[in-house]
């Protein structure tokens, strides 16, 4: 199923529909706040949204919104959600991680852990493929937090030579294996060995802008799709060590939706 947000709308669009590559797609709900962050729950039942100061949680069979958690605090907005089960989530607000725990009966919720190890706001986040590791990063940093022994190590040997952290993702076939987007290079990290990055990968001055999105394909174990602040999207191979080798431009124009955010699983 893969689901999409944009400014104002939400859709879900099942793979049949997906294997049929229609042209344009309706939502299924319009939206009141503009989203800052979605995300499925690993077992791919709930799609999590988030607005500046809001958690919400889609449900399918009255087609609506549920409000799960608020902030109201001054410090700053949440722009970052994760989903580590069906009652745990995991979102920044600004420079702050937090670890909300999501009532299955009661309905109620409540924030089991923080985490300040930043001290500017938070750019990504990201669970390892059995959710024990969580990686935060900042535009100048990257921790990686153990949720099951409550500890945390940041990665050295960042060459940012000013360019910022704009994304990371772990890979789903290596527990440990972190990619981050700094500028226009993937840097890999083996989070186990966090002295230096295992390698780093230039996407090359074909590609207009710097990298502001990754994602694994859950099929091969080398294959990784990028996408740039230009509107470019790349594919890399991690073995191979080349630039993008398939670049392809998209607008929100070609498909219909402005400023369209993603976020998606196959089922």
């Amino acid at each position: 199923m893969l689901a999409v947000t944009t400014t104002d709308a939400l859709t879900l669009v099942d793979p049949v529909t997906l294997k049929r590559a229609p042209s344009s797609l309706p939502s299924c709900l319009s939206l009141v706040a503009h989203p800052t962050a979605s995300f499925w729950s690993p077992d791919n039942t709930s799609v999590f949204l988030s607005s500046s100061h809001i958690i919400h949680k889609y449900d399918s069979s009255s087609n609506a919104l549920k409000d799960i958690h608020s902030i109201r605090g001054p410090e700053g907005s949440i722009s970052h959600l994760v989903a580590k089960d069906r009652v745990t989530i995991i979102f920044n607000e600004a420079h702050k991680v937090h670890v909300l725990e999501c009532g299955s009966t009661s309905g109620t919720t409540k924030i089991s852990q923080t985490y300040e190890s930043h001290k500017t706001p938070i750019t990504s986040l990201s669970l390892s493929n059995d959710s024990t590791l969580l990686a935060s990063t900042s535009a100048g940093a990257a921790h990686v937090h153990n949720l099951t022994l409550g500890s945390h190590t940041v990665l050295r040997g960042l060459a940012l030579a000013g360019q910022s952290i704009t994304t990371s993702a772990f890979h789903p076939h290596s527990r440990t294996r972190l990619l981050l987007g700094i500028g226009k290079q993937v840097v890999v990290y083996d989070t186990t060995r966090p002295s230096g990055p295992i390698k780093t990968i230039p996407i090359g001055d074909t590609t207009s802008g710097e990298i502001t999105a990754i994602a694994c394909s859950p099929f091969s174990k080398t294959l990784v799709a990028l996408a740039t602040t230009g509107g470019y999207v790349g594919l890399v191979d991690l073995d191979k060590e080349k630039r993008c080798f398939l670049n392809f431009f998209i607008t929100p124009q070609l498909i219909g939706f402005p400023s369209p955010a993603y976020s998606g699983h196959s089922t």
